[in-house]
């Protein structure tokens, strides 16, 4: 049979484990940094393209491409997923034809800079086409 101090141990255990998953989750905000973006991503340099409390969002272009995002001190995560996660338009294909019609097996990816503040992970999507895509991307997790 369990004696108390076993049962005490399970029971802070227990608690330990619940209170450390509720730490892990965030609330995750998604944007869609393409259209934040606009016409800017045609300009080299540094433009503003929101801001997180205090912190203005910076997105870096070079040659019609994100080359780097930045947030004041916040720290920045960089994700990949298959999925879209914001309202991206560029998969949409429109296709008047006759007869069949087969298209080769298009790789959708999206790329996200994401910014971790405590609470909220605020992310910026953004579709292949916009991004240099230099280190590997983590997987998006949530």
């Amino acid at each position: 049979m369990f004696n108390r101090r076993t049962m005490m141990a399970l029971v802070i255990g227990t608690s330990l484990l619940s209170a450390t998953g509720l730490a892990l989750a965030k609330n995750a905000h998604h944007n869609n940094g393409h259209n934040l973006l606009g016409e800017k991503i045609h300009k080299n340099g540094k433009h503003e393209i929101g801001k997180i409390g205090a912190n203005a969002v910076v997105a870096e272009v070079s040659n019609n491409k994100v080359t780097g995002m930045s947030a004041g001190n916040l720290p920045v995560k960089r994700f990949k997923s298959a999925k879209k996660m914001a309202g991206l338009n560029g998969d949409k294909l429109q296709v008047a034809a006759n007869g069949e019609i087969k298209l080769a097996q298009m790789d959708t990816s999206y790329y996200a800079y994401c910014f971790d503040t405590g609470i909220d992970l605020e992310c910026y999507w953004y579709p292949a086409t916009d991004i240099v895509v230099t280190d590997p991307w983590s997987p998006y997790p949530y």
